[in-house]
């Protein structure tokens, strides 16, 4: 895996807290958001997103219902905030406000 890869897998577990703390979402709705709302920068397929959304479930910082019938009858699972994953989404964008601070610093991108 490049380095681009790692970092990027670095930033999707806070983008995806963060757009379950607006709304509950289905799996096919957080991917189309969250390539929508980065310019297709974070684009996840079903292979990342669902392993991550079991792990941050099984951290209990998300938990997983369902709530809405289709109309073929099969229902879709749906993923929201908890209150663990509000707090650790508050670190987060702590650390991520730090991060892009130092590295604008280091990088002589502070002009802006």
């Amino acid at each position: 895996m490049n380095s681009r890869s790692q970092f990027l897998k670095g930033c999707m577990r806070t983008s995806v807290l963060h757009m379950l703390s607006k709304k509950p979402m289905y799996g096919y709705e957080i991917t189309t958001e969250l390539a929508k709302q980065s310019e297709n920068i974070f684009v996840l397929g079903q292979g990342t997103l669902y392993p991550m959304l079991y792990s941050l479930e099984k951290k209990k910082l998300i938990e997983a219902s369902h709530e809405k019938i289709l109309k073929n009858g099969r229902k879709r699972l749906y993923y929201k905030i908890t209150d663990a994953g509000l707090e650790m989404l508050a670190e987060n964008k702590d650390t991520w406000l730090e991060v892009v601070h130092g590295m604008r610093l280091v990088l002589g991108l502070n002009h802006e």
